[in-house]
């Protein structure tokens, strides 16, 4: 007798990356518009925690910025750093987000981030 079991592979859309989302130093961005904006979405600084961005940055800045879904569990945008010295944000790259499989985590360039 020959037994096969079928592992579903999960399915992904661009608008699993919205929502709220917090890194481990405390940082909380809200994701909105991946599937419906044609230039792609924007993650927007809600919290700063501990993470270096000051309270000022707080619902005013930008951490990622046209986010684009690339297929299966990938999206990539700009990535955005604060600034210090100076309390400015600049342009820091593209970001490259890599979500899990139980869509309640992401990577994005090494750093990791839940879902709230």
């Amino acid at each position: 007798m020959l037994v096969s079991s079928a592992v579903s592979a999960q399915t992904f859309k661009a608008s699993d990356l919205d929502g709220r989302w917090k890194r481990s130093d405390g940082m909380i961005v809200d994701i909105k518009g991946t599937s419906t904006f044609v230039e792609g979405s924007d993650a927007l600084v809600i919290d700063v925690g501990n993470s270096g961005w000051p309270q000022s940055a707080r619902m005013v800045a930008f951490k990622f910025r046209n986010l684009k879904y690339q297929g299966e569990n990938k999206w990539q945008g700009i990535n955005y750093m604060h600034m210090p010295s100076s309390n400015y944000r600049k342009e820091d790259g593209k970001v490259n987000i890599v979500m899990a499989d139980d869509k309640q985590s992401f990577s994005a360039n090494g750093t990791t981030y839940t879902r709230q």
